[in-house]
This record gives structure tokens, sequence and C-alpha cells, in this order.
């Protein structure tokens, strides 16, 4: 099949896909935040029309969790980015991080890696070692390699992405609070029980003035808090922050079930 056969295929798939998926859609938090950032400024110069079709298809399936068909339309968008734009191209960049989503989201870190490796380098090669779109890819590396259980790799990444998010965001930012979250998770893996409370202390600081009050990530961050307080023989302290948890998901789990 040659490739504009391999595109109408690919585009009627989607057009079916939709049609079977749009009475549910289910949204990853972590989709949601990610396509955010992949959906502004799309570029729209000729030749990119191919592009710009096949990575729309992804996004959506990624939005509605269609996630097999995602990485499908991904690998077709990264194939004609690479062949028609170039390899350093912005199109190509956002092909990368869309299929790297879309495998980390089936459990597919090994095959997720790579892809997120190039979007490292390419962002780099881009907007510099020390920019925030640098540092979310070096997040995003950190945490499959967590998933893969490869701690200290995942600890060196991490620590490069938190040092470009509190230079160029701020303490208070949630990315920066994001790799603090991890560093902490990290430690609490390594048994290294201190560090892993001053970590997640100031992840919490830090989500609390960047989140909403109950937001679901504040809980993720208190339960690992509780874990490593408990791990040091503090029961008291760890078992205030569980409770404050179980607060957070309880009331979650109210306001969702009103809405269904």
């Amino acid at each position: 099949m040659n490739r504009d056969s391999t595109w109408r295929a690919l585009r009627a798939l989607g057009t079916r896909v939709y049609s079977i998926h749009k009475s549910r859609i289910t949204n990853h938090a972590i989709a949601t935040a990610t396509l955010a950032l992949l959906l502004t400024a799309l570029p729209a110069a000729a030749g990119e029309a191919e592009w710009k079709m096949l990575h729309d298809q992804a996004a959506a399936h990624l939005q509605r969790s269609s996630l097999p068909q995602a990485e499908l339309f991904a690998r077709e968008a990264l194939k004609e980015a690479e062949s028609s734009l170039g390899p350093d191209h912005r199109a190509t960049e956002q092909s990368l991080s869309t299929l790297a989503l879309a495998l980390r989201l089936q459990g597919k870190q090994e095959e997720a890696l790579p892809f997120a490796q190039r979007l490292v380098a390419v962002r780099t090669r881009h907007y510099g070692a020390d920019d925030p779109a640098t540092g979310i890819a070096l997040h995003n590396n950190a945490e499959i390699l967590i998933a893969q259980g490869r701690l200290e790799e995942a600890a060196k990444l991490e620590g490069r992405a938190l040092a470009i998010f509190q230079k160029k965001l701020g303490t208070n930012h949630f990315n920066t609070a994001a790799a603090l979250h991890n560093l902490g998770a990290i430690s609490l893996k390594q048994e290294n029980y201190r560090e892993a409370e001053k970590y997640l202390r100031r992840a919490l600081a830090a989500k609390e003035k960047s989140l909403k009050p109950g937001h679901l990530s504040l809980a993720h961050t208190l339960d690992n808090l509780s874990a490593a307080l408990a791990a040091q023989g503090r029961q008291l302290e760890a078992d205030k922050f569980r409770r404050q948890a179980e607060a957070i998901r309880r009331k979650a789990g109210s306001v969702q079930n009103q809405k269904s």
C-alpha cells in the first residue's frame, strides 16, 4: 500500500472509530495536560496539511482514550513529518511527543522510551537545554524510567528537569511540584525515607499553591508523604496526611457521582 492509500485508510479508520466511541469520552489527566501543549501553535505552512490531519486524528483519539488508534495515527504522523518536513521540524517534535504519550498510556514503556529520548534531543536543539519544554521532555523520560525500575537514571533526569523548572517557572509552579513529587517517589522506592520526606513536603507546598484545593494530585503526594513518615516510625504524622488524602478522594468521588 502506497503512502496516499495508507493515509486515506487511516483517515477512514479515524472516522469509523470516532462513530463508535463518541457516545463515551473518558479523559486521562495526563493526556489532557499534555494535549494542551500539543495542540497549540500547530504549523499550517504548505506541505504540512497531510501531517496535520494525521496528527489531529492521533490527538483526538488520545482525548477519547482510544489509545491503539492514537498510536496508529501518531506513528503515521511521525513518518510523514520525518519524510516530508525533516527530523528537526516542529511537526516531528509534536509527533514524537504524541506517540510517546500514546505508548506510555498503554503501558508500553519500552517502546515509548526511544521516542521520548529523541524528543529531548530535538527540544534541546530547538529551545535550549534549560527551556521548560526540554524540562517537560526530561520529566516524561524520567517517568518512563521509574516505571521500568531504573531509579538512578530516573533521578538524574528528574533532577535536571527540576533545576529547569525552578529557574524558569519558579518554586511554586505545578511542573516544579511534579518533579519534586517524582524525586520523592524515587527516594521512597529506594528506602531513603528522610530524603523522600524532604522532596514530598516541598512538592506538597508547591501543589497547594499551584492547584485548587481538593485536587486529586494533592492526594497522591499526601499518600507518599504518609508512607515516608510511617517508614520512619512517625505514625501519628503519617495518619494525619493519610486522612487528608482520603478526604480529597471521597470528595472527588462524591462530585463525580453527582455529575454522572
